[in-house]
């Protein structure tokens, strides 16, 4: 009784036209995935470099300013 669906499904399971789209996804998911790793904690600690920097500034430009 179900030897015709092993019949109809067989080519399907053979095919490996689809293989290299998925490893495509697969690899794109990946570097995406790794992008937004390094990218999140850059992004939330460049907040507080910038404000470290640039209070240092003003600090250096008062001090050269001699007020």
């Amino acid at each position: 009784m179900l030897g015709w669906a092993f019949y109809l499904l067989n080519p399907f399971v053979k095919a490996e036209d689809g293989a290299v789209t998925v490893d495509w996804i697969v690899l794109t998911a990946a570097i995406i995935g790794l992008c937004l790793l390094v990218t999140i904690p850059v992004y939330t600690s460049s907040s507080g470099v910038a404000q470290a920097l640039a209070a240092r500034l003003v600090a250096t430009v008062t001090s050269l300013s001699g007020d």
